[in-house]
C-alpha cells in the first residue's frame, strides 16, 4: 500500500509504521474499502469490527494460564473508501494521509516513504524491504495493485549550472577542488539579513552534515538532466563579477562521476567566450559519456536528441534557447538551437525516430527574469511545444524556482511543465529567492508519468548547492512554486 496525500504537502517528508499505526488507531487514516482487516493486522492495531489474529476487536487474548498480554485497544471505525476514490479525497492542499493501491497512484498525489522505503523512489529507496504490504483484497481490480519496481524509473533535472564565479572561486581560487561540489549535504537556516546592496532579504544558513547527500540524488536516478548554461574552453577565466562566463573544463569529468545523463546546452551565455568554445563543450560532454542537446558546430548537431535507454523505456530529450543572447546556429555555424515550431518540430521527430517513447524539451525561455509564475510567452511556448509532440517540458533561467504545471495529456499519461528551477551550480547570493531552487524528481512506471517531487536546496558559500527541510526551511521555496502553479485535482 503506498501513503498518499496532497501534492502540496510537504509538512510531511516520511512516515514511519508507528505513525501510520496511531493514524489509524485515532480514525484519521483514509483506508480503502476491502483492506481494513488487513491493514490493522499490518499495522497491529484493532479496530471496531476488525479482529487481528490471535485477539478480538478489543485486543488479544491470553491462553489458559497466562498473563493476558498487552492490550491493543479499540478504536472507533471511521469506516472505509472505495480505492478508486480516495484520491478525490486528498485534493492539493489536503495534509490527510491515506493508504492507496500502488497502481491508482498519479502525479495528482504525492507519495510519502515509509522509512528509507519508497514505492516510488530512487532505486535504493524503491529495492529497500518495504514494510507495508497486504494480501490483495477480494474483488480489487488487478490494475490497482500492479507494482513491480523494475518497471519504476526515476528522472532528475536540476536548475541552472554555470560553475564560474563564486563555484570558480571556491573550487580553483580557494583550493578546495571540484570534487567539493560533491560533498553538498544538508543545511539549516540560523537567520535573516537585508542585502542594501541590491534590496533584498538573504538567508543565513549552516551545513548540517549529509555530505554528499546531493551527489547521492544524482548519481541514484536513473537519467540525470543538467541546464548547463555556459560553455567549458579551456581558455576558461575565472570571472569574479559580471554577466559573460567561461567554464572549466574540469566539470566535464566532474559531472560524469556525479551522475548526470544529459546536459542542455541551449542557453544564452554559451557563446560567451566565443562560437569554438561550443564545439569545445560538446566534445568534452560527449568524451565523458554526457549527451549534449540545444547546441553544436551546426543547426543539424544543436537538434540532435539525446535517448535514454533505462530498461527498455527509451527517453529523449531536446534543448532550445528561446531568448537570444547566444549566436543562433545556422547549416554551417555553432551556436544554439533557436525554439521555433519548425525546430521543434525537427528535433521532437528525431527523438521518436530513435526511438524516444517520452520526450523532454528543455527550453531556455526567461524573457523576464527574477519571478515564479509563467509569462504569455512561455504559455504560448508551452503551446508550441505540445503540438510539437513534447510530453514534459522543463524550463529554465528565471533563477528562481518557478510555476510548475500538471495536467492531463501527452503520451506519458500526464504533462509536467515547469518555468525554472532556480540555480545549482551557480551563486547569486544577494537574494533568498536566488540562494534557493528546487531539484525535481519525475518518476514513471513504464512511460506513464506517476509522481512530480520537489526538492527544495539553498546554494551556500555562493557555490553549493545543499539540501534543505522541505517540512520547514525549504518551506518558503515550495510556497514560492506552488502558489504560481497550476496543479492536477484527483
Amino acid at each position: 500500500m503506498a501513503v498518499v496525500t496532497g501534492f502540496s504537502n510537504y509538512r510531511v517528508d516520511l512516515v514511519t509504521m508507528a505513525d501510520l499505526a496511531t493514524r489509524l488507531a485515532s480514525g484519521t487514516l483514509i483506508v480503502p474499502c476491502g483492506a481494513e482487516a488487513a491493514i490493522a493486522t499490518a499495522l497491529e492495531v484493532a479496530r471496531s469490527g476488525v479482529t487481528p489474529p490471535g485477539g478480538s476487536a478489543a485486543g488479544p487474548t491470553k491462553a489458559p494460564g497466562q498473563a493476558a498480554p498487552p492490550a491493543t485497544p479499540a478504536v472507533p471505525s471511521t469506516g472505509c473508501v472505495p480505492g478508486d476514490a480516495i484520491p478525490s479525497r486528498l485534493p492539493a492542499s489536503s495534509t490527510a494521509l491515506g493508504l492507496l493501491p500502488p497502481g491508482l497512484v498519479t502525479p495528482a498525489l504525492r507519495v510519502v516513504p515509509i522509512g528509507t522505503a519508497d514505492l516510488f523512489g530512487e532505486t535504493p529507496a524503491r529495492t529497500a524491504p518495504y514494510p507495508l504490504t497486504i494480501p490483495t483484497p477480494a474483488g480489487w481490480p488487478a490494475t490497482w495493485t500492479a507494482y513491480d519496481p523494475s518497471n519504476v524509473r526515476v528522472v532528475l533535472t536540476t536548475g541552472v549550472n554555470c560553475p564560474d564565479r563564486g563555484v570558480s572561486y571556491q573550487t580553483n581560487v580557494l583550493g578546495k577542488g571540484w570534487d567539493w561540489l560533491l560533498q553538498a549535504g544538508t543545511a539549516r537556516y540560523t537567520g535573516r539579513h537585508w542585502d542594501p546592496a541590491f534590496g533584498w532579504w538573504v538567508v543565513d544558513a549552516v551545513r548540517t552534515d549529509h555530505a554528499g547527500a546531493v551527489w547521492a540524488l544524482v548519481r541514484n536516478a536513473d537519467v540525470a538532466v543538467s541546464d548547463f548554461e555556459c560553455s567549458m574552453t579551456s581558455h576558461f577565466t575565472q570571472h569574479d563579477s559580471g554577466t559573460v562566463f567561461s567554464i572549466d573544463p574540469r566539470v566535464a569529468p566532474l559531472m560524469a562521476k556525479a551522475g548526470f545523463d544529459v546536459a542542455t546546452i541551449a542557453a544564452d551565455h554559451n557563446t560567451n567566450p566565443g562560437l569554438g568554445a561550443i564545439g569545445e563543450t560538446v566534445d568534452l560532454f560527449r568524451a565523458n559519456g554526457i549527451q549534449p542537446v540545444g547546441g553544436g558546430r551546426t543547426l543539424a548537431q544543436a537538434l540532435r536528441p539525446a535517448v535514454i535507454d533505462v530498461n527498455g523505456v527509451r527517453f529523449g530529450f531536446v534543448g532550445f534557447d528561446a531568448i537570444g543572447g547566444s549566436a543562433y546556429a545556422t547549416a554551417d555555424s555553432p551556436g544554439v538551437a533557436p525554439l521555433t515550431p519548425a525546430t521543434a518540430r525537427a528535433a521532437i521527430s528525431a527523438a521518436r525516430k530513435a526511438g524516444a517513447q517520452v520526450v523532454f524539451a528543455l527550453p531556455q525561455w526567461s524573457s523576464v527574469e527574477y519571478r515564479a509564475a509563467f509569462t504569455g510567452f512561455q504559455r504560448s511556448l508551452i503551446a508550441e511545444l505540445e503540438a510539437a509532440g513534447a510530453d514534459e517540458i522543463i524550463g529554465a533561467d528565471f533563477h528562481w524556482a518557478g510555476a510548475i504545471s500538471v495536467t492531463r495529456g501527452s503520451r506519458s499519461g500526464y504533462r509536467f511543465v515547469t518555468a525554472s528551477q532556480g540555480n545549482f551550480w551557480f551563486g547569486q547570493s544577494w537574494s533568498r529567492q536566488t540562494q534557493e531552487g528546487v531539484m525535481t524528481l519525475l518518476t514513471f512506471v513504464g512511460t506513464r508519468l506517476a509522481q512530480v517531487r520537489l526538492i527544495p536546496t539553498v546554494v551556500l558559500d555562493d557555490a553549493q548547492p545543499n539540501l534543505t527541510d522541505p517540512a520547514t526551511d525549504g518551506q518558503f521555496v515550495l510556497h514560492q512554486v506552488l502558489s504560481a502553479s497550476q496543479l492536477l485535482q484527483p
